[in-house]
Order: structure tokens, then sequence, then C-alpha cells
């Protein structure tokens, strides 16, 4: 008699298939639900990319052309400069915070660009500061520019009274 190999068997009925086989079991995972899952995400979050971009909006200063002097301060500039006992608005004193809103009032009234620079020495209360800067506010004032004594020497000016 000569000995055949035995061939497999094929299940038959559904629990025979579930049986471990005679010479171990296979540990495969099955990765078909992982893509599933991999194809569905991908395509959530080019979906939403798009619609999740924000941005601030901001005007930058552009240089000048190379061949144009450099204009120290634009024209019309108006500044408004706080000290300890003085309130000034373009060098010409002005009386106090209400004498200041009328001023600027005045000055604002007419113009398209309602931007207002302020310049104050390291001495004057914080509160006399936010003071005219909320005057200028309440005169139409509708961007305020604060100029630091950095800005000054490096623009070649002199530092500011009372330093």
């Amino acid at each position: 008699m000569s000995q055949h190999p035995r061939k497999k068997k094929s299940p038959v009925h559904s629990h025979d298939a579930t049986r471990p086989a005679a010479m171990g079991a296979t540990s495969d995972i099955n990765i078909t639900p992982l893509i599933d899952v991999m194809l569905v995400l991908l395509i959530i979050f080019m979906v939403v990319t798009p619609l999740a971009q924000k941005g601030l909006d901001i005007a930058l200063p552009q240089p000048p052309p190379p061949n144009q002097p450099i204009n120290k301060t634009p024209p019309n500039t108006v500044v408004l400069s706080v000290e300890e006992t003085l309130i000034s608005v373009n060098k010409t004193p002005v009386g106090d915070i209400s004498e200041l809103e009328q001023r600027l009032r005045d000055i604002y009234q007419t113009r398209s660009d309602k931007t207002i620079f302020v310049r104050a020495t390291g001495g004057v209360p914080y509160g006399r500061v936010v003071a005219a800067m909320d005057a200028a506010k309440g005169a139409g004032v509708e961007r305020i520019g604060i100029i630091s004594e950095k800005m000054i020497e490096e623009a070649g000016g002199a530092p500011a009274v009372g330093e």
C-alpha cells in the first residue's frame, strides 16, 4: 500500500470554517476596514480645510519707490502731544480735555483720513494720556497711533520735553 498524502477537506458546515487549522491559526490583521476609515477621514479633512482658513485684514505700509526722497512725516499729520502740564495739537497749546475734543472735532470735520498720532513724555500719568485719546475718539478719530521716543530718535528728532 502506498501512502498518499491526505488531502485537506474543505469545510462543509459553517462551524467547520471557524475552527483553527490543524497546523495553527494565522494572525493576519484585516486592514480593509482601516483603509475605509482613513479614506473617510481624508475626505472630511479635504472638505473642512478650505472652510477653516481665517485671516486678518491688515494694511501694511508700502516702501517708497527707490528713486524718491523719503518723507519723514506724512502730509497733514495730526500729532497730539501730552505732557505733565500741557496738551498740544501740532505744537499749538490746548487748554483742557473738553477744549481738546472741540479742537479735534474742528480739525477732523472735513478730513477723510481720521488718524491721529499721540506723543507723551515718560512722566505723564497713564490716565491723562488715556483721557486725551478718549477725547480724540469722541471727536471722530478712527485710528490712533503711538509715537515712541525710540521712533523720534530714529527719525533724527529731539526727544520729548521732560526726558
